[in-house]
């Protein structure tokens, strides 16, 4: 239930449509039940979803008017039953849903107890931001969807954004060759310093390059941002390969899908908002396990304040400079 006497900023739209239709406002802050902790919010991470929900292409509810899955803060108040979390503790929001009745573009947000994660005081607030859908993302995908081995061969398409890095890290923990495009100098040179085989996506010998950095065995796992490149993934992936989609924007012109009954291979939609149960504490484990052990490296690409959410999802939707890492909002 809302307390009226508490008030927070919140960035809230009313109708979809561009950028120009985010605004900042006072509402309320909601009180936590018994099963439920309020977390006061310091930064939030920025996700392309949210501009879909925002221009009309993801539809949501029309009572969700505050978007934002990704955040991290320092846990406000908890409700009586909550047993993990206290006053005080510095944690990382994942909202599990684009669609949760009230998201993290606000400075205080209503959590369940399994949308947290301890942070330690080794990362800041916007490393916790960026975790989320990115990190999330790639565990869901290289280590319970793909079942990556040591010594397979990963291509990552796309590799510069948080999602893409993080994939690296977590295919590198795992003991993979990774390969990764983009297709500015900046995110090139994020991919070479995670330790993974830098190929510009703008090179005309592109698919000689990646044959070449994969080896004569050919590729094992294609981390897919684009289905526009699904021949070439297909042509490229070795003998009982996989593809695992993370994203349908675009057009995907007539593939000879031939490959897929020659070499046995499995193309599969992920989302990790469709994770199972099962899945999801999988990947809580992960997560979890990988903040404590201090392996997560996040890159911060530029932290926004509140009233620069709309050029903040005007960079999110057309990064002028090339997608580099992580965007931030900072709410403190």
């Amino acid at each position: 239930m809302a307390d009226n006497s508490r008030q927070m900023k919140a960035v809230r739209f009313e109708k979809t449509g561009p950028s120009s239709v985010l605004t900042v406002v006072d509402v309320p802050i909601n009180n936590p039940g018994p099963d439920q902790v309020l977390v006061r919010v310091h930064a939030a991470g920025l996700n392309p979803v949210e501009v879909l929900i925002r221009s009309g292409f993801f539809p949501v509810p029309p009572s969700v008017q505050i978007i934002g899955t990704d955040a991290a803060g320092v846990v406000a108040e908890v409700g009586s039953n909550v047993k993990d979390y206290k006053k005080g503790d510095r944690v990382v929001i994942y909202a599990k849903s684009p669609a949760y009745q009230s998201g993290t573009y606000a400075q205080y947000f209503l959590a369940d107890p399994d949308m947290l994660f301890h942070l330690p005081e080794k990362y800041s607030f916007e490393d916790g931001a960026s975790l989320g859908i990115p990190f999330l993302t790639a565990y869901y995908n290289i280590v319970l969807l793909a079942r990556a081995k040591a010594g397979e061969v990963v291509l990552v398409n796309g590799a510069s954004g948080a999602t893409g890095l993080y994939a690296i890290e977590v295919a590198r923990a795992m003991g993979c060759k990774v390969i990764g495009t983009a297709g500015h100098e900046n995110g090139l040179a994020l991919i070479a310093e995670k330790g993974a085989t830098a190929v510009s996506y703008k090179a005309s010998d592109l698919m000689e390059q990646i044959k070449a950095a994969a080896g004569p065995n050919g590729v094992d796992i294609v981390l897919e941002t684009k289905p526009s490149n699904l021949a070439n993934d297909l042509e490229l992936l070795a003998p009982l390969g996989r593809v695992l989609l993370i994203s349908a924007s675009g057009k995907v012109d007539q593939v000879n899908l031939g490959p897929v009954l020659f070499k046995q291979l499995n193309i599969r939609g992920s989302s990790c908002f469709g994770a199972t149960a099962a899945h999801y504490k999988l990947m809580r484990v992960g997560l979890e396990d990988a903040l404590k052990a201090g392996a997560i490296k996040p890159v911060i690409q530029k932290v926004y304040k509140l009233d620069e959410i709309v050029q903040a999802h005007d960079d999110l939707e057309h990064n002028p400079v090339g997608v580099a890492g992580k965007l931030v909002l900072d709410l403190s």
